[in-house]
């Protein structure tokens, strides 16, 4: 995205400003809502979990013993339920969310150091420190990640390694419990009392808890980085996507797609043949003599986004809006087998869209306009126009000003589409049928262009008798001239 960055900033530095300050208002709102998705699923997966954990106990273990863990279990889940019911209301949510975690590692914490009545005579508090019961706060920590908050792991890391030393060391500390570290092997005891005292039910092993806080600390560590890594990955994936948004706005699809995929612009302009389509409102002097200043841009805006969206429909690259004239290429930035023939097919779209706008515009009571489109294919220069202040990517040459002139064209023949024969013959090459693609086109006669030497066979697609009867006599003469008539 360097290079989309690089052009953006040449061609609308000032402009942009706005729009990178709200690409940072979605960054926000962005995160916001995967925090919030990320506890709905934390909420869920640890109903999973404890539904799991509920099932396992029922089914490894007879009820009468197993009974208080489940009755345990279920009210943890309900204390989670009221911690998401608290955190999905915005004016509670930081509170809840941070508490409950206390509460959540205490009561763990608790049931797991905590000998169930139902226990077999003679268990120990010292004993459930030995089981495996340590391993579900590592779990409990893991869930913790799908908060998607680096801050909240770290806090439930920091809350459960704090209670488990807490809980860990009131036991060791009791009168009953006889506590001992890497001191037992430094010498002096014998490998039977060794065993004798880690085989008590009493002995607490201080090594042990060095080894279980050694374990949450990693935990957290590589869950926290990992949450912030995922963060990061999503800001710069909306970042990117904020970009394409704003330069969506200034450039046509392809050309960000383009600009995407490179990191150095379009480099210097290059020789390539395109098929130039221009297109623009007949008459619009009067529409818009007639119009009140909001009712004409109203106008331009649906004009310009129905025939915008067909030529990117049709892969296009809008290059301009010059008033009521929107300017379209076929072939750039990189130039495909069927760019005649997709030019073609966006001028018989452009004038359905027009047609159907037209229909809308008469249900409402509003003013109907006519449209006059011109398509060339040939030779243009196409790249990076201007200066390092300020590029363009825009096309130029003689193609160009041929396809404005056909534009003007069919005011002068009372037509509503005049193409080049030089595209009808790209697009026959390229496998299409023009009279199928736009029905009713008709050869008109060969035109010189002003300023250009070289004389245009032109085809054209007449306007409707309903079209014409708006618009009056139609100046077209029917009688091929003795001389070439000249397209200004």
């Amino acid at each position: 995205m360097r290079g989309v960055a690089r052009l953006a900033s040449k061609r609308f530095a000032v402009g942009e400003r706005g729009a990178w300050s709200g690409s940072s208002n979605a960054l926000g709102d962005a995160i916001d809502r995967e925090v919030n998705e990320g506890l709905a699923y934390m909420f869920w997966g640890r109903l999973v979990a404890l539904g799991t954990l509920a099932a396992g106990a029922l089914l490894a273990v007879p009820l009468d013993r197993s009974g208080l863990y489940v009755v345990a279990i279920v009210a943890f889940a309900l204390l989670n339920a009221v911690s998401f019911g608290l955190a999905r209301n915005s004016r509670y949510a930081t509170v809840a969310t941070w508490l409950f975690v206390v509460v959540d590692a205490a009561v763990l914490t608790y049931i797991f150091v905590t000998p169930s009545p139902f226990a077999v005579e003679g268990w120990t508090s010292q004993l459930n420190l030995r089981l495996p019961n340590f391993l579900y706060l590592g779990v409990f920590l893991v869930s913790m990640a799908l908060s998607y908050s680096p801050a909240l792991v770290v806090w439930s890391g920091v809350v459960t390694i704090v209670l488990w030393n807490i809980a860990y060391c009131w036991i060791a500390t009791r009168p009953n419990s006889i506590a001992y570290g890497s001191d037992l092997l430094n010498g002096g005891v014998s490998d039977a009392d060794i065993i004798a005292l880690v085989l008590d039910p009493r002995s607490v092993s201080l090594i042990n808890l060095s080894y279980q806080t050694m374990f949450l600390v990693l935990v957290t560590v590589i869950l926290a980085i990992s949450v912030w890594r995922s963060r990061r990955l999503v800001r710069s994936q909306v970042a990117a996507e904020a970009q394409r948004s704003a330069l969506s706005r200034y450039f046509s699809p392809n050309i960000v797609r383009e600009l995407s995929s490179v990191s150095s612009g379009f480099g210097e302009p290059l020789l390539q043949t395109a098929a130039i389509l221009f297109a623009d409102i007949v008459g619009f002097t009067n529409i818009s003599e007639r119009l009140a200043p909001a009712e004409l841009v109203k106008l331009l805006k649906e004009f310009h986004a129905r025939l915008a969206t067909v030529a990117f429909a049709h892969g296009g690259t809008v290059d301009k809006y010059i008033g009521d004239e929107i300017m379209v290429h076929f072939g750039t930035p990189r130039p495909r087998p069927d760019d005649a023939a997709r030019a073609l097919s966006c001028a018989r779209d452009m004038l359905e869209q027009v047609r159907l706008g037209n229909e809308q515009r008469r249900a409402r009571g509003e003013h109907i306009i006519e449209v006059g489109i011109g398509v060339h294919y040939g030779e243009v220069i196409a790249g990076n126009i201007g200066d390092e202040r300020r590029l363009e990517y825009t096309v130029l040459g003689d193609t160009v000003n041929v396809a404005s002139r056909l534009e003007r064209l069919t005011r002068k023949i009372g037509a509503s589409l005049a193409v080049s024969e030089d595209l009808l013959t790209a697009a026959r090459a390229q496998s299409s049928n023009p009279a199928s693609v736009v029905r009713g086109l008709q050869p008109d006669q060969v035109r010189l262009v002003r300023g250009r030497r070289r004389p245009i066979a032109v085809w054209y697609l007449p306007r409707t008798e309903q079209q014409k009867s708006r618009k009056g006599p139609s100046r077209r003469q029917h009688a091929v001239p003795s001389e070439m008539e000249q397209v200004d």
